[in-house]
């Protein structure tokens, strides 16, 4: 699995679906749409899938795409990828759309391709469509050749409709100069909290210090928007959301209580875990509520339903340099404050590949690290707390998710323990408080017979 897709609240139920390969785990393959269900974003109930390449438009991918919801009906936008190998360009992309009536049953638009989108190929991908007043909105992720370099460079351009079957080019949102990649994936455009954030996923960008070490990357650019001439103002650079080594093509959702929720693939292109070997491959972040601060930044904090998924107490108090705690069934949640002027260092251990993690911070330096070792072990950034250091971890099987402070900063990164799992306090560490949890699991219902997906 990679890609999120079609994020969306239909019935009092979220939706995720998502890109799927139900032949194989060692290969992206031909993408279908996966689904799941869920009352609050941690018990998933798997669904038939979705969507198969089974028309002319989209027989090489059903590529990734969003939802809305209106009068009981979800409506669907997705990629349909066509390969030529052996042409030059060797694919062609278009935009084709879906309804569902019961939020399973998923049935294509009889007008498909609903964007044709000749002058934006090859690379025109991964609608996210919203709604404002009576018109409805389409930001897709495009590559271009840029005239006076001769580069291609990636952009998010818009497009409109009044009845989300006819569409017609808005504008270009915004474009790289050369420094932000060759092509912008799954783009997503709201307003937060009285500003407009661009979301992406750019390829093609070079390391830069501490920043863009992925192969990939994933950030965001804040700004104004005006819907009458649909030129977006930005107000700041692309500024990576999340700091670790496996977070990509996010997507969001504004649900009914108004919280605009992130989720991302927790995973990267290219990386060859052994998870793979076991039958699967691919997982999502945990949901996040995102707020804006005054200074332009994203905020990210674990949505309050992951209270469900917590278990029993394992450790409560004041924990010292040496003090080790073992996870049960390698997953926890660690709560920890900690003086803002000392230097902390964790450590979370166990055996088999990318088995140790370090979390630390450098006081003088005001650096956040998270190493997992092997080649490329390596993700940091600046950041200094404001009165004492507030970190949240959230362990699973095979991952790790930091949240520092009020969640300004983040990392999500995979390791693979074998064995017990361990929690140590590093020498010369001071924690002046700690809870650790265990997780309970998720329960998921298979619906994979046909009796299911009547």
């Amino acid at each position: 699995m990679n890609d999120p897709n079609g994020f969306s609240e239909y019935k009092n139920e979220f939706h995720l679906f998502y890109q799927f390969n139900p032949n194989s785990s060692l290969e992206p393959g031909i993408a279908h749409w996966a689904h799941a269900k869920s009352k609050d974003l941690f018990h998933w109930e798997h669904l038939p899938i979705a969507m198969y390449p089974d028309k002319w438009y989209d027989k090489s991918g059903v590529f990734s795409g969003s939802a809305i919801v209106e009068n009981d009906k979800m409506f669907i936008f997705y990629t349909g990828n066509v390969n030529f190998p052996g042409q030059d360009p060797d694919h062609k992309q278009i935009q084709a759309g879906a309804a569902s009536f019961d939020g399973v049953r998923v049935k294509k638009f009889k007008n498909n391709p609903i964007i044709n989108g000749t002058k934006f190929q090859p690379d025109f991908r991964d609608p996210k469509v919203w709604k404002h007043g009576d018109t409805y909105y389409m930001v897709c992720g495009n590559s271009f050749k840029d005239i006076e370099s001769n580069a291609t460079l990636g952009r998010a351009i818009l497009f409109t409709s009044k009845n989300m079957i006819n569409w017609s080019f808005a504008s270009v949102l915004d474009e790289s100069d050369g420094s932000l990649g060759y092509m912008w994936e799954c783009p997503d455009f709201f307003e937060l909290d009285g500003r407009f954030v661009l979301l992406l996923s750019p390829q093609g960008m070079k390391p830069f210090g501490d920043k863009f070490r992925n192969l990939y990357q994933t950030g965001y650019i804040v700004g104004d928007f005006d819907y009458i001439t649909n030129v977006f103002t930005p107000r700041t650079d692309f500024i990576e959301l999340d700091h670790g080594h496996d977070f990509y093509a996010t997507q969001t959702l504004l649900d009914k209580s108004k919280r605009r929720i992130v989720i991302a693939w927790l995973d990267m292109w290219e990386q060859s875990y052994p998870e793979g070997r076991d039958g699967w491959t691919g997982q999502m972040t945990i949901p996040r509520v995102l707020s804006l601060s005054k200074d332009n930044r994203l905020i990210q904090k674990p949505v309050k339903e992951i209270t469900l998924a917590r278990g029993r107490p394992l450790y409560s108090g004041r924990a010292c340099s040496g003090t080790v705690v073992t996870l049960e069934d390698k997953a926890g949640e660690i709560n920890i404050r900690a003086p803002k002027d000392k230097d902390l260092r964790l450590l979370i251990e166990s055996e088999g590949e990318y088995h140790q993690v370090i979390i630390s911070y450098d006081y003088k330096k005001g650096l956040v690290t998270l190493n997992r070792g092997n080649k490329d072990g390596i993700r940091r950034t600046k950041w200094r707390p404001q009165k004492k250091l507030y970190l949240k971890i959230y362990i699973d099987a095979s991952s790790v998710e930091l949240f520092f402070g009020d969640g300004e900063i983040t990392f999500s990164s995979r390791f693979f323990p074998e064995g017990a799992v361990k929690l140590r306090v590093d020498d010369n560490s001071e924690i002046e408080f700690m809870n650790v949890f265990t997780m309970k699991r998720t329960t998921f219902v298979n619906h994979d017979s046909d009796e299911a997906a009547v």
